[in-house]
């Protein structure tokens, strides 16, 4: 499952690295500066180069997802979830770089039983969505 979960984060990487309005994730590397091999690549973390679309994420995501594309955002600042925002008082501007990449990160399908044409699929919606709003 992590070989299939690994091909697809690289099949990705490969078709997505080169548009500007697209940042890839990558692997972290290890102290000679090699990718190390071990990443589990769970979630596969596509950040959006928001000064180089004419759309926000959100539109975005409702894109993705009219082409039958399922993302999500998996990850919310803590400052943002209503415990933290209660008992802290934090504001959504209290912590700018997290509630920054909030903004304009997603989570691309990737999982093991994905076929060849489930990928191609994600990233010809993703690079026609980032072609046709690109700023």
């Amino acid at each position: 499952m992590a070989a299939r979960r690994t091909e697809i984060a690289r099949r990705y990487h490969a078709a997505l690295a080169d548009h500007p309005a697209l940042q890839v994730p990558l692997a972290p590397a290890d102290d000679d500066g090699n990718e190390q091999r071990d990443h589990a690549w769970h979630l596969y973390m596509l950040r959006l180069n928001p000064d180089r679309l004419s759309i926000d994420r959100a539109r975005f995501i409702e894109e993705l997802k009219a082409r039958n594309i399922g993302v999500s955002v998996h990850f919310i600042p803590l400052h943002l979830h209503p415990y933290y925002r209660t008992v802290y008082e934090y504001d959504t501007e209290d912590f700018p770089v997290a509630y920054g990449e909030y903004q304009r990160v997603i989570s691309l399908p990737i999982y093991s039983k994905m076929s060849d044409a489930d990928v191609q699929d994600v990233i010809d919606a993703v690079l026609d969505i980032a072609v046709h709003y690109e700023a």
